[in-house]
């Protein structure tokens, strides 16, 4: 797909007087890390400080988008008057202008944690000219004083916040950011935030939700901070209500809703039976229910939800005597993103082969912390009011334990 430059480019926007955000936004129809769809894009974050002294540049951008940015950073200044790059975070689509910014700005000096300057010279040239910070070290840029704050795993290891004192702004990362380009307006007075909730959500459980506890941590060193203005390496800038996303990101660290999860799949559509048949009776006792089919939806979709329910239900055909692909796969994301225990249930349809999926699942699930709510429904073929007793038996015990969490 071939998007017209306006589509994906901006140019150079003052946050106040001598800082500016010098970002791109990425429209194109690809994977975010390889995984995750971003159908509405997504805007890198980068930042000039002006001081009366000395120019600092906090981050790039993708490669994909140097030369946008470059022309970006001349629209407020001469490149080779940079004097600093600092690294809040090294993953690519943050560092991926790396040399171009070096080779334009010889002179320049790469600020960042020690973690930060090893990933740089693996990732790009190793010749460079570097200063390793520490938690709370300060730079002066005359008029403007830097304050570097170590946040490590949000969500890499290397990862620093920086703040400017005079202006009491913090650079925040990846840390409080979210998926979807920035289409009109960088700042969250001038834009629909109800619609970034959403991406800001998809972003946190996908990117963010495995270092939760890190989240929390970071939040402790950020308290005593007066901030008045947040800027993330990602999607809006905060100016009227800068606790939002912070607040937003710890309630999805530590807080469930009252809802119950169905994950499912199906090959031929004995699943669905079972799930629309729990579904229905749930919704009349008033259970806020939520369905997926994993065959039609994005497990980026689906994490969303994961992360604050309460309780989830896992379907799954029997697929050669083992766990239906999808559901396997599902699994194996609940373990990676580090999902906080929850309690679950059991779906199972085979028609022969069934042996020990249910329990290899439940297994699977109880050794990472998971609660299981019985009884497993086993089920042959089409759905059987032998069936529908067992379910009404499950839905029970769902309201039990909703009510006991």
């Amino acid at each position: 797909m071939i998007l017209k430059k306006e589509e994906y480019f901006m140019s150079s926007i003052k946050i106040l007087e001598n800082i500016y955000w010098i970002g791109v936004n990425d429209k194109r129809n690809i994977l975010f890390e390889g995984l995750w769809p971003i159908p509405y894009g997504i805007s890198y974050n980068s930042y000039i400080i002006k001081g009366s002294e000395k120019i600092a540049l906090i981050d790039t951008v993708d490669k994909y988008y140097e030369k946008e940015f470059i022309s970006n950073i001349k629209e407020i200044i001469n490149p080779q008057k940079i004097e600093y790059l600092i690294l809040n975070h090294l993953e690519p689509d943050h560092s991926g202008s790396f040399e171009e910014i070096l080779r334009i700005a010889p002179k320049i000096k790469v600020i960042g944690s020690h973690l930060a300057i090893n990933i740089a010279k693996k990732y790009y040239k190793e010749d460079f000219e570097s200063i390793i910070i520490k938690d709370n070290d300060t730079l002066s840029l005359g008029d403007k004083t830097l304050k570097f704050i170590e946040a490590p795993w949000l969500h890499w290891p290397e990862t620093i916040f920086t703040y400017i004192i005079e202006d009491q702004i913090l650079f925040s990362g990846d840390a409080f950011g979210g998926f979807g380009a920035l289409n009109k307006g960088i700042f969250d007075e001038e834009i629909d935030m109800s619609f970034y909730e959403k991406e800001m959500k998809r972003y946190f459980a996908n990117i963010v939700s495995h270092y939760s506890n890190f989240v929390i941590k970071a939040k402790e060193k950020i308290n005593s901070l007066p901030i008045k203005i947040l800027c993330p390496a990602h999607g809006p800038i905060y100016k009227k209500n800068i606790e939002y996303p912070i607040s937003k990101y710890l309630q999805w660290c530590l807080k469930d809703e009252d809802k119950v999860l169905i994950i499912y799949g199906s090959m031929y559509g004995h699943i669905n039976e079972i799930v629309e048949y729990l579904e229905r009776k749930l919704k009349e006792k008033k259970v806020k229910v939520i369905s997926y089919n994993l065959s039609y939806t994005h497990p980026s979709y689906i994490l969303t939800d994961l992360i604050d329910c309460k309780i989830f239900l896992l379907g799954s055909p029997v697929y050669e005597a083992s766990i239906f692909p999808l559901i396997a796969n599902m699994i194996e994301l609940i373990k990676i993103k580090h999902i906080r225990p929850k309690a679950f249930g059991l779906l199972i349809n085979f028609t022969w082969g069934e042996s020990k999926v249910s329990e290899k699942i439940r297994k699977e699930l109880q050794e990472i912390g998971m609660n299981f709510i019985e009884p497993c429904l086993l089920t042959k073929g089409k759905i059987t009011e032998e069936d529908k007793k067992s379910a009404n038996i499950l839905i029970e015990n769902i309201i039990e334990k909703l009510q006991s969490l």
